[in-house]
């Protein structure tokens, strides 16, 4: 038997395909899905209720075509070529040409959940709950094989030594997924009503494509998410990916890595910043009392010196007073050679008004005194000034 190689076999069939006119300029109706850009080429797949056809749009092709028509969901007539790859051994439909042909199931779905959803209030800010600064534990309803857990634990534990992980292992793709993410919603707040502390919720999964994301569009998905007493993340997909989920949980992220990264304080920066606070709180604790010393002891001298400055001034006060009081003590005066006259009474009489011829008066100097009879009065003229 002579057999033929794998080289050869590939070669034929494409052989085959480029000579047959009738997939030369074929209208292919699909719908649009895993919508992709890699440098000037677009890529995506045509699909309908029982097969999918691997596309690509080359740059040289994409002028020619209505951008606002290649979006995951839309429903085309897309005309092109069947472009065989032997190497591969596969084969993709190089389209030329795109026309709109109506809504695909899947984008026709996503919009009929939107408009109730919307309709219903239920995407309103009114009804978004913060998410807790300090979460102590954090449930995470996802696949517990996917890479998404594997990040979001990566990213938790990176950054966070203090806050616990609960993972809630879901299914996320396929017929019962809806039904697994809205159970395990729906358990983990049960869990938390019954004692069970649960923070935050991180409710998705990695990318793909839109029917593989289709779960997070379900309705019963979203009204389970817009229940939950636990402020849930929405973390479906990659970036450019939007979900219902996305609309009704009270967060949304781009990824389950950003989910992960919000959804919990890092732990080593706090320790960090808190000892940097302390420290400057003791240097400022220290200048304060550095200052305040600095205060005291100025105004302790202030105070000295006006206590010296009046004791000072009370001590010449004191002394001016005995002066005055030394000078003015009539034995001080008797002691000069002066003496007192009094009358009767005991009334000193301080000029010879008040003397009379024949009276008799008590004289005081300072050894004593004596009785003096006055026989002649000789009294100074004022008018001479002595």
């Amino acid at each position: 038997m002579r057999a033929v190689t794998v080289t050869q076999v590939n070669e034929y069939i494409a052989k085959r395909l480029r000579d047959d006119q009738n997939l030369r300029r074929l209208p292919v109706e699909g719908e649009i899905s895993a919508l992709s850009r890699s440098g000037p080429h677009i890529y995506l797949t045509l699909k309908d209720a029982g097969s999918m056809l691997k596309c690509a749009v080359w740059a040289s092709n994409i002028p020619r075509i209505d951008p606002s028509l290649l979006e995951n969901g839309r429903k085309v007539i897309a005309v092109g070529d069947i472009s065989p790859y032997p190497k591969g051994g596969s084969y993709s439909f190089s389209i030329t040409h795109v026309e709109d042909a109506g809504e695909g199931d899947l984008m026709a779905e996503f919009n009929r959940v939107r408009k109730l959803l919307e309709k219903e209030g239920l995407f309103d800010r009114k009804w978004k709950k913060p998410l807790p600064e300090f979460p102590l534990r954090v449930g995470i309803i996802t696949s517990s094989t996917g890479a998404a857990i594997e990040d979001i634990k990566k990213i938790i534990t990176s950054k966070n030594d203090l806050t616990d992980i609960l993972i809630f292992p879901t299914q996320v793709q396929g017929e019962g997924a809806p039904a697994s993410i809205a159970e395990n919603i729906r358990l983990a707040n049960e869990l938390a009503s019954g004692g069970l502390r649960i923070d935050t919720l991180i409710v998705g999964r990695g990318g793909g494509s839109p029917e593989d994301l289709a779960a997070f569009n379900d309705e019963g998905v979203a009204r389970a998410i817009f229940a939950s007493v636990i402020p849930v993340i929405s973390a479906v997909g990659h970036e450019s990916d939007f979900s219902i989920s996305d609309l009704v949980a009270d967060v949304r992220a781009e990824t389950p890595t950003a989910a992960a990264d919000m959804a919990v304080m890092n732990t080593f920066e706090l320790r960090e910043d808190i000892s940097a606070y302390k420290l400057t709180l003791v240097r400022s604790i220290r200048q304060k009392i550095e200052a305040e010393r600095l205060l005291l002891t100025s105004r302790t001298e202030l105070l000295q010196s006006n206590m010296r400055r009046k004791v000072s001034d009370a001590r010449s006060s004191v002394e001016k007073a005995m002066i005055m009081i030394r000078e003015n003590d009539p034995r001080n005066v008797f002691a000069k050679g002066y003496a007192a006259v009094t009358d009767e009474d005991g009334s000193i009489i301080p000029d010879t008004s008040g003397i009379s011829i024949g009276g008799t008066y008590e004289v005081r100097m300072r050894d004593g005194s004596f009785t003096a009879s006055v026989t002649d009065i000789s009294r100074k003229d004022s008018s001479d000034g002595k």
